[in-house]
Order: C-alpha cells, then structure tokens, then sequence
C-alpha cells in the first residue's frame, strides 16, 4: 500500500499490542456471526475480553488484512481464509506466517501508519523510547496533519512493546507473536536494537509473498530496482527495510526465492543498475500460500 499523506491512522489498537491467539479467536467469532463487532457487549462475552481489548482485536483484524468491515458487518478476506484457515496455519504454528503478518502490518501505511513509518522510514539501529517517539513527531510534522503527543507515544509504546520483550516481562514476549521475529530487541545500554542483518533463516515465502504484493500494487510496473526493495524511497513499503535485512541478507534472500519459486523472479543488471523483473507466472495471494501450507510450495 503507497503511503498517502491525506489517509493516515494512529492508535486504533487502544494501546493493546496483537496477542497470541487474537485472530483466530476472531476468525472463529465471524463464523459464527459477521455481525459480532456490532454490539460491544455481546462481543465482550463471546471473545471473553474487554471492551477495549474488543475495539483492538477489531483494528488487528482490519490492519493485516484478514478481515474486512462494512457497516460493522464483518467478512474474512480470501487471504485471511488461506492465511489462518483450516488449510493454512491457524495457530501460528509456522514462523513465515508471522512474517507475513508481521508485513501486512508495516505494509499497511494507511491504518497502521505509524508501524509503516517505523519499519520504513526509521533506521537508528539502536536507540531509545524517547528516539524513537521524537523522530515520529518529526515525521508527523513534516509529513502529516498534526496529532497529539499522546497518540503518537501510544503508537510509539505499543509498538516496541509488541516487538520486543520487556526486561522483566515476560508475560508480553509470549502474548505478541512478533516479538519472536527478533525485530526489535531491549539492550541495557541502548534501550532497543532493531539493526539490519543477514538473518539466514529468513523464510523465503515471506519475501515472495511481500515482493508478489509488490509488484500488484504495480501492475505496469514490470521491474523494481534491488535498491528500492532495499531502502524505499518510493512510498511502498520496502521488504529490506520492513524485514530488517542488510543489502547481501537481501541478496540472499532474493537467490532463494529465485531458486524454490523458479521462474517467476529476474534480477537482471541494466547500466550498473540491479533490476528484479517479475513474470507473468506469479500466482494469486492466496494460490501462493495454499500451495505453501499444502506443502507444494510452488
């Protein structure tokens, strides 16, 4: 999703980070009634939390694209169905589905702008909560309509709190899923560290299903140069910066998307310049993860 300086959303999640077991709770909610989001009383009692925890598990759901809202009226999206359906992975059970929630969220400039921003835009690998928050204000100013500071430092708090676990804490690490990608980390010295790396284990079907979503969101767009699916620059969000990889972790990455998902990727060098080219063999979103989870992987 381009980032629109005109649609910008900050602390819908009532400063509750995604936990454990929320969107499956939530898809199995819908099932039984689309219309369970309606009553905030009723929702209480059937997902057993409160109402604010209700109003978060709504925005999440929104947020990573499972689940879409019309009128309150809730529907799972083809790509949540084959995300966290019977046939996919349900219970997290597999790292590459977090990647792939975990991208869907900074992907997500619109409702989760402030995640967008710090997986994109931000890059001090170490810093402190109060860093981090001021360059957020920074950004906001210079790119967006004015919002409270209170707002921000919610977006700020929640996000390093579902990131990364709190010394201390450890109740936290294990209700966010995405604090095991080791994204963001607390250090006693620093405050958190959030650098780019190789990461080796790196799940290739995370970054096909990114660069798929890439180059969709571009459907004329026959190429996209290494270096903007590195750093950005171009209002999309960037799988080398939302996946914190460095240029060579990128690299590797990329050479093995190209070798288990053969002919669908090109990286080809035009004028001292890397290009990746897709094909016209890429499947659907939810073609591609169907054939992950069903073990075909192809």
């Amino acid at each position: 999703m381009k980032f629109n300086p005109n649609k910008s959303t900050f602390g819908r999640h009532e400063t509750f980070p995604l936990r454990y077991g929320w969107l499956t709770k939530g898809l199995e909610a819908i099932h039984k009634s689309s219309s369970i989001f309606k009553d905030t009383e009723n929702a209480m009692t059937d997902l057993g939390l409160g109402s604010n925890m209700v109003n978060a598990l709504q925005y999440w759901l929104q947020v990573t694209g499972i689940v879409e809202f019309n009128e309150g009226e809730a529907k799972v999206t083809k790509f949540g169905g084959a995300l966290l359906g019977d046939s996919g992975d349900p219970y997290l059970e597999d790292e590459a589905t977090i990647w792939i929630i975990h991208w869907c969220i900074a992907d997500n400039a619109e409702l989760a702008t402030g995640f967008y921003w710090f997986f994109n835009h931000f890059s001090m690998p170490r810093f402190k909560s109060g860093e981090a928050l001021q360059a957020l204000a920074d950004f906001v100013k210079q790119e967006l309509k004015k919002r409270s500071e209170s707002t921000l430092k919610s977006d700020s708090s929640t996000l390093l709190r579902m990131y990364a676990p709190t010394a201390g804490r450890n109740d936290e690490h294990l209700d966010s899923p995405l604090a095991l990608l080791q994204l963001i980390e607390c250090d006693a010295s620093a405050g958190y560290l959030s650098p780019r790396s190789l990461r080796p284990f790196f799940p290739p079907i995370a970054l096909h299903f990114a660069l798929q979503q890439r180059f969709a969101a571009q459907p004329l767009q026959a190429a996209i140069p290494f270096r903007v699916l590195l750093y950005g620059g171009d209002g999309y969000a960037a799988p080398g910066a939302v996946f914190r990889l460095n240029e060579e972790g990128l690299m590797n990455a990329l050479s093995k998307v190209m070798e288990r998902y053969p002919g669908c990727y090109d990286l080809r060098e035009t004028a001292g310049l890397h290009q990746l080219y897709r094909s016209d063999q890429l499947l659907e979103q939810e073609a591609l993860l169907a054939a992950y989870y069903q073990g075909k992987d192809v």
